[in-house]
């Protein structure tokens, strides 16, 4: 059997680690091109003034769904709002959240859009390789007609092959800890997670309020 010179060697390990980037730079702008896709037909929707009267609220509601649906893995977001609680959940309960937390996440979305105009937005690629490829971060930087410019960094994942959205963070407030923290407190209340998902619409309705409302301020 031949021996690898030295050189050689360092060869083989830098073409090994361009390789492995090369991949993990796919990943990214697979994840990537999802955001970007998502955002413009977002901005689609914002440039109809129409939708933002009160008595279009619901077919706002719904071009938002039509948009976001295909792109939210609402079933894991779902998981990771229940955190430690969904080891206990069952299956159907599992799945009834994931149909609620949709409810909630639409009309969220859709008050965001609604208070909020977008002038221009910036895609900043990574420092560093993710560390899991499945897992990707897109950090965008969005500016409205004010001028006013919010951070967003939206978390993808691979899921069977489709990158989805599994949760997000704006200017720091993190959605998915936000809400995981008002369904711990819920639970504790009532110790009983379908009573949660019962009354999580309701309830959450004014977390929801005071999240746009940071953000805003």
């Amino acid at each position: 059997m031949k021996k690898l010179h030295a050189a050689n060697l360092v060869f083989l390990m830098s073409m090994l680690f361009t390789l492995k980037a090369f991949a993990v730079d796919q990943n990214w702008d697979a994840a990537k091109q999802v955001v970007e896709s998502t955002t413009e037909k977002v901005i689609d929707v914002m440039s109809d003034s129409s939708l933002f009267e009160e008595e279009n609220r619901e077919r706002l509601q719904s071009e938002v769904e039509q948009i976001v649906t295909p792109v939210i893995d609402f079933y894991g977001f779902g998981r990771g709002v229940m955190g430690r609680f969904s080891r206990s959940a069952s299956e159907e309960q599992l799945e009834r959240f994931a149909s609620v937390l949709k409810t909630t996440l639409i009309r969220t979305y859709s008050m965001a859009v609604s208070e909020f105009s977008i002038r221009e937005y910036t895609i900043t690629p990574p420092r560093a390789p993710s560390p899991q490829p499945e897992m990707q971060v897109v950090n965008v930087q969005l500016t409205s007609t004010a001028g006013k410019t919010y951070n967003i960094l939206y978390y993808m994942r691979n899921v069977d092959g489709n990158w989805m959205l599994v949760n997000v963070a704006v200017e720091g407030i993190n959605l998915r800890l936000t809400f995981q923290n008002q369904f711990a407190d819920m639970y504790q209340s009532s110790r009983d997670i379908s009573a949660v998902i019962d009354s999580w619409e309701e309830r959450v309705a004014s977390t929801v309020a005071e999240v746009v409302e940071d953000v805003e301020g």
